[in-house]
């Protein structure tokens, strides 16, 4: 049985208010079976039904006690409803952060591999006998595709880490590098194949 200081204000109350009523019933029976065939017989009566009339107070407060703390109950629960609506609604939003963040990272993967399926194509037509011209114009259309994936990288993961989303950030921030690092292979490329072509 919990101490006195933990037993809840509620629990309390109700207890109070179950021993003044088990009282009053005891005093009411008692008056109930009272013969009334004899002075002192009629006394224990008069005796109870008086202490009956005093218990009416006090069972007033222990009510007034027991739907005060009812309501504190139901304020609370009320807050308590709020908070759980609120810490939803919050988790709501971050799920909803989490997936733009999500769907905007699964493009830029859909972008690098269209980056990826372009420098392919561009050394399959140089393999095939592209002249450096036709080789240049692919590589610079390349190199501005590339540049793009890289921006959009950087946006990325900047929103993430103001979202607060330090993991899809690094993420980000990595395939950004990878893409970067790509884009001046490239760079050398375009360099190399520049140096060849006719002036």
């Amino acid at each position: 049985m919990p101490k006195g200081r933990d037993i809840p204000p509620l629990v309390a109350a109700a207890a109070s208010l179950d021993e003044v009523l088990t009282g009053l019933s005891a005093l009411a029976e008692g008056a109930t079976h009272e013969p009334l065939d004899s002075e002192k017989s009629m006394s224990r009566a008069a005796r109870a039904l008086s202490a009956a009339v005093e218990q009416q107070g006090l069972i007033e407060r222990c009510l007034r006690a027991v739907v005060d703390e009812i309501e504190r109950a139901r304020v609370h629960q009320q807050e308590s409803t709020q908070t759980l609506l609120d810490a939803a609604h919050a988790v709501e939003r971050r799920a909803k952060s989490r997936d733009a963040l999500l769907a905007r990272f699964s493009a830029l993967g859909e972008s690098a591999r269209q980056a990826n399926t372009l420098a392919v194509e561009v050394s399959e037509r140089r393999t095939q006998g592209a002249t450096e011209t036709e080789t240049l114009e692919h590589l610079s259309a390349l190199q501005i595709e590339m540049a793009s994936v890289v921006a959009e990288a950087e946006a990325l993961a900047e929103a993430a880490r103001a979202e607060r989303w330090p993991e899809i950030a690094r993420q980000a921030d990595g395939a950004r590098q990878a893409i970067l690092a790509a884009k001046n292979k490239l760079a050398l490329a375009h360099r190399s194949v520049a140096s060849g072509a006719p002036s």
